[in-house]
């Protein structure tokens, strides 16, 4: 048994639920509701977002990789300049 949840649809919305259920797409408006929120979650869930960022991020950046080894040779030398003062 599902647990009720009240929402504000706008009329455009209803209408449409309205035409797929007619259409034989669905049992009825919450059939249609229950599907779209369960595929958002799982867009949008963790383990989503994890393959989504192992997409984005599996080739490395080599702008970005020489940018932190340029920082981290400055800081090394700053730090070191510091301690000779």
């Amino acid at each position: 048994m599902g647990v009720p949840v009240t929402t504000r649809l706008d009329p455009a919305v209803v209408e449409a639920l309205d035409r797929a259920v007619a259409a034989g797409l669905a049992a009825n408006r919450a059939a249609v509701i229950s599907t779209a929120v369960r595929e958002w979650l799982a867009s949008h869930g963790e383990d989503a977002i994890a393959a989504s960022y192992r997409r984005r991020y599996a080739e490395p950046d080599r702008g970005h990789d020489e940018l932190i080894a340029q920082l981290a040779s400055f800081s090394a030398a700053a730090c070191l300049a510091a301690n000779e003062r």
